[in-house]
């Protein structure tokens, strides 16, 4: 094992001494924080940030898509009978694309340092998925008969008819 040793000069490892000391296969080109860089490739780099920025924001409007389909399916497979947990069921259909539309704003905020980042088209896809599962869940109410489209759900609030003919008595009451 004679001749493995290391050598290592720490006279030249001195503070006063060391001024830009790199380890071995650092680029200076390559790293994050390089001292120059040239206004064309802050545009480029913009330009991918801002792609990525994009792209989040879609990926976060089609999000609840997922969740969707799989509330969806435990909607439809708990049944049109009027029991609690069909009843639950509906109302969570119902109730959580109500809120979730109106915490819109808060979800797709508007960034003051990305001005040019379109924040409505996703917002808009992101209602328009929860539009979707609220009108499953007006289907699953009409489904359950709880939903009031019928005439005969309304006939409280109607009129009587006035009557057309009259019947008496063949034979006087004495």
């Amino acid at each position: 094992m004679a001749g493995l040793g290391w050598n290592m000069g720490f006279d030249e490892l001195a503070p006063e001494t060391r001024k830009n000391l790199d380890p071995p296969g650092y680029d200076a080109s390559v790293a994050k924080d390089a001292p120059s860089v040239s206004p064309a490739s802050q545009r480029k780099k913009d330009s991918g940030m801002l792609q990525r920025k994009q792209q989040a924001l879609y990926a976060r409007a089609t999000a609840p898509i997922k969740n969707m389909a799989l509330f969806c399916f435990m909607a439809w497979m708990s049944g049109n009978s009027i029991q609690i947990f069909s009843i639950m069921m509906t109302f969570q259909l119902l109730s959580s694309p109500m809120s979730a539309i109106l915490s819109s704003g808060q979800m797709f905020p508007r960034e003051e340092d990305w001005p040019q980042l379109d924040i409505i088209t996703p917002r808009l896809l992101f209602c328009l998925i929860q539009c979707g599962q609220l009108a499953f869940g007006l289907w699953k109410l009409n489904g359950m008969g709880l939903l009031p489209v019928f005439p005969s759900d309304w006939i409280s609030t109607m009129s009587v008819p006035p009557t057309l003919e009259h019947s008496y008595t063949a034979v006087p009451a004495s």
